[in-house]
């Protein structure tokens, strides 16, 4: 998939746990931040990776979940367990 193909399929999965009050911002791109801009906390963090995984059907590696810091970071896991035999990101 290309990077462009992952963010529009990462797109419903991150839509999907932004606060309501945050919807007014539907342009995400790979350089919005998921709690400066989505206002996500830590926890819904965690539960957009959870859906991430099961969406995608890898597992992300703990040591790579403090480094999620923008939709372009977890396009990055996806594409990287794509290209990684097992997938595990």
């Amino acid at each position: 998939m290309t990077h462009d193909d992952v963010l529009h399929t990462l797109m419903p999965l991150v839509r999907a746990r932004v606060d309501p009050t945050q919807e007014e911002k539907t342009d995400f791109t790979a350089r919005t931040r998921l709690e400066q801009d989505l206002r996500m906390d830590s926890m819904t963090i965690v539960h957009v990776l959870e859906d991430v995984e099961d969406y995608y059907q890898l597992t992300i590696p703990d040591e790579r979940l403090a480094d999620v810091r923008t939709v372009g970071d977890l396009v990055d896991i996806v594409q990287s367990a794509e290209a990684t035999p097992g997938r595990a990101a």
